[in-house]
């Protein structure tokens, strides 16, 4: 299986650290997307089910560039249907040190997957397999248009056989 990371490329679009959420929910409602996260092990499970990809957005309750992607990026509707139809999604705090969740099998906090996830600044979307092998991750902000782009590349598969650069020149 190839891994890859969605940093070559990327890296030249200006990425600033960011996210959004609260602990008491998974999101402010004043920066309500339209595709409805769960929490991770809703997702997890949805996907065993039906074997979409997993997409997590890691992001924290100060975060004004997760409240950027929220309303920007995730609220767009090219990007939400293309989200309902390829992926399973879930939000996670990545500075949430109290509320406990379960992962493949290891209990852990919020915090603490993020940072297993490979959280490097907020916000930061995790791409995992159903049964929550990692794909790739793609740290701080990123416009709608480029956005879509991943998604697809990770959502045709096309990962698995050509770059993220190869997949953007066809």
């Amino acid at each position: 299986m190839r891994y890859v990371i969605l940093s070559g490329w990327l890296s030249l679009i200006a990425f600033l650290p960011q996210t959004a959420q609260a602990q008491s929910s998974l999101f402010d409602p004043s920066i309500t997307a339209p595709i409805g996260w769960v929490r991770v092990e809703e997702a997890m499970a949805a996907a065993a089910n039906s074997g979409k990809k997993v997409l997590i957005d890691i992001s924290a309750p100060w975060c004004p560039w997760c409240r950027r992607m929220q309303k920007e990026v995730y609220a767009d509707s090219t990007v939400a249907a293309y989200l309902k139809a390829h992926f399973e999604y879930a939000r996670l705090n990545g500075e949430d040190t109290a509320r406990k969740l379960t992962f493949r099998g290891y209990e852990m906090t919020e915090a603490e997957l993020a940072q297993a996830l490979g959280l490097s600044g907020y916000p930061t979307t995790v791409f995992l397999e159903p049964d929550g092998t990692y794909i790739t991750r793609v740290p701080g902000f990123v416009p709608k248009e480029t956005f879509l782009q991943i998604l697809r590349f990770i959502g045709s598969e096309a990962y698995r056989t050509q770059s993220f650069e190869e997949f953007m020149q066809q």
